[in-house]
């Protein structure tokens, strides 16, 4: 199936009010002048990009027009110093109780350490060719539904690393590339300020070869895991968009455990 229509697909059966976003790491000068998307102009931070591609805006992006340094460093853009490894950084903010907890927290926290020379970031939709990272902007319920889709063909999640910090780029890109698994993040307080997060919001990163498979146990988890009056919204939804789901009013598994 084409990325386009399970991106569709899925906004539809999840009610999702964000685009689904894709992220690719470009590695070479001549790549990122090859790729005919606009490139950023002037400045703009890594959070507000990908805010912007939820509502639809495509963009390329090199180090000149990284706002913030640490989502630069996170992603490979710019290497990271030893300040930030040592938790020296954070600790001066007063985030954490000693130095030795600001490090002990900081060697956890994703850093890619390959070196890149930009990023795409657009809606997953847009993209004619394979991304690196899928990330979803959600509420706790769509978040749950792309847990359970990921658990149908899978595992329980065990790789999680959620440090209240550095919420899109490490937690909900870096992560999900280094690890080669999915990730969830509650954001942090800097994306949340910058980007204007709703509170009820959260984030999921997964890398992109595991989208599918996702996708796939998100539509055959649908009988089992929604009530009739949400499979309602589904089918109401899919036939204005000129969808069809195999769904099938009745059928739940929490019903199914109280008889």
């Amino acid at each position: 199936m084409k990325i386009k229509t399970m991106a569709e697909d899925l906004k539809c059966i999840l009610d999702l009010n964000r685009n689904i976003v894709g992220v690719k790491f470009i590695f070479t000068k001549e790549e990122f002048d090859s790729i005919n998307v606009s490139q950023v102009k002037g400045k703009l931070s890594y959070c507000n990009m990908v805010k912007f591609a939820t509502r639809g805006r495509s963009f390329k992006a090199n180090l000149d027009n990284f706002l913030c340094i640490g989502s630069a460093k996170a992603l490979g853009l710019k290497e990271v110093d030893e300040s930030a490894i040592a938790g020296r950084v954070y600790y001066s903010f007063d985030m954490y109780d000693s130095l030795c907890t600001a490090r002990n927290v900081q060697k956890d926290v994703t850093f890619l350490n390959h070196k890149i020379y930009g990023v795409v970031v657009m809606p997953l939709e847009e993209y004619q060719f394979d991304p690196d990272v899928v990330l979803f902007i959600l509420n706790p319920y769509q978040g749950m539904r792309i847990i359970q889709g990921y658990t149908y063909h899978y595992r329980a999640i065990k790789n999680i690393k959620i440090t209240g910090n550095s919420g899109i780029c490490s937690e909900c890109t870096a992560v999900p590339y280094d690890t080669n698994d999915i990730n969830i993040s509650l954001l942090c307080s800097n994306t949340r300020f910058s980007a204007k997060w709703c509170d009820d919001e959260l984030g999921i990163g997964m890398p992109f070869n595991m989208f599918d498979r996702i996708f796939d146990g998100i539509v055959k988890t649908i009988d089992p895991c929604e009530p009739d009056e949400r499979k309602l919204k589904i089918i109401d939804r899919s036939k204005r968009l000129s969808k069809n789901f195999d769904i099938n009013l009745g059928k739940s598994y929490f019903k199914s455990s109280l008889k």
